[in-house]
């Protein structure tokens, strides 16, 4: 508790990146040591004039082991590397954080984990696939990660929650909800899952800290998920950080002319493993399975339908179909089809987001 108190009070220190704790805690051995060297020390150390004023500023050591006692007062948590309550996952991973704070639970480590990520402005196909793989996967005993941002991050989180266990990974203090929007989201991790960040508790979401939290989301997860992805997009900074920590990349198949899938097709071109149903993304996972998962909860169309439904139900994707492009697909009479999807509405297979459109649930 003695160390984890000078941790606590490192991991305030904003002007002090990893590189730079790196190098001190070599050169003192320990935070406490740190926390204890004088300004000529610090300097001879080499980092920033900036970081060895901040080290030494009365704002980031005033009250500060106080506070650090009432963090669990709060509902906060904070494991330090090494130490008891660490995801073993990160543990040996190059880079790892050297501690993180969190609400909720830690993932469990018994238990395989899958990250999902993808696109902020996704369309209707890409929401459906989110909510369709991820509700299943987490049904069957798959952990659920992700920055629990807007688009596919957040539709993947909120549908695994409904069967399962689902991590949020902040680029803020994990008493921050960002995006705000998110707020029935942020309360229904901590949960039924958990919220965890390497920022200190009221540590604003800032542009630098989203591209660094993604080594954290792949790594603590045994394989990644992309529903989809522009060919450059900042949800291929995450595929680089899997493939560097060596895990697997499933990609969910779009259309040739999609701008939104044009990542994700390029990456199965590359090699990713196409992923057009859950079963897929269980096959590789299962090779990190220790426990038992239910998989008798992935069933496909486990729903009856007429013959008739089921050819229309057919033509159906999650991405919406006006009806006249429904009908020149099917041999039904304009009467007949609506007959068939007012049915098909009834038992709760399809909806129509709009007038005459009409798309599959997840």
């Amino acid at each position: 508790m003695l160390q984890e108190q000078y941790w606590y009070w490192l991991s305030k220190v904003e002007e002090v990146g990893g590189a730079a704790r790196t190098r001190l805690l070599q050169a003192f051995g320990s935070p406490e040591g740190i926390y204890r060297a004088n300004e000529g020390e610090l300097n001879c150390t080499g980092i920033a004039q900036k970081a060895v004023r901040a080290l030494l500023a009365p704002k980031y050591r005033e009250g500060v082991f106080e506070e650090f006692h009432k963090l669990e007062e709060r509902g906060i948590y904070f494991v330090v590397k090494g130490g008891t309550g660490y995801p073993g996952r990160l543990e040996e991973l190059d880079g790892s954080p050297d501690f993180l704070f969190y609400r909720g639970e830690l993932p469990d480590e018994k238990k395989p984990a899958l990250a999902v990520v993808g696109a902020r402005e996704c369309s209707a196909y890409g929401r459906g696939m989110a909510n369709r793989l991820a509700e299943e996967l987490a049904g069957a005993g798959i952990q659920i990660i992700s920055g629990m941002a807007r688009g596919v991050d957040g539709h993947a989180q909120r549908a695994a929650l409904r069967y399962g266990k689902s991590f949020g990974v902040l680029g803020c203090g994990v008493d921050v909800c960002y995006p705000l929007d998110n707020f029935s989201l942020y309360e229904e991790l901590i949960e039924k899952g958990g919220i965890l960040s390497e920022y200190a508790p009221g540590s604003p979401g800032l542009a630098w800290h989203f591209p660094m939290r993604n080594r954290i989301i792949s790594g603590l997860a045994d394989g990644l998920l992309v529903v989809e992805a522009r060919k450059k997009s900042g949800t291929l900074i995450t595929v680089e950080c899997a493939l560097e920590q060596g895990k697997d990349v499933f990609a969910v198949p779009g259309r040739a002319d999609d701008l939104l899938s044009e990542g994700c097709n390029e990456l199965i071109r590359q090699g990713a493993c196409m992923a057009t149903c859950s079963a897929d993304i269980l096959e590789g996972l299962l090779l990190h399975c220790t426990g038992s998962l239910n998989i008798n909860k992935i069933e496909k169309n486990n729903f009856l339908l007429e013959d008739a439904e089921k050819i229309v139900y057919a033509y159906l994707r999650l991405e919406p179909k006006h009806i006249d492009e429904i009908l020149l697909s099917v041999d039904f009479s304009l009467p007949e089809l609506m007959k068939i999807l007012f049915s098909l509405e009834a038992k709760g297979v399809v909806y129509s987001p709009a007038g005459n459109y009409y798309a599959l649930q997840k």
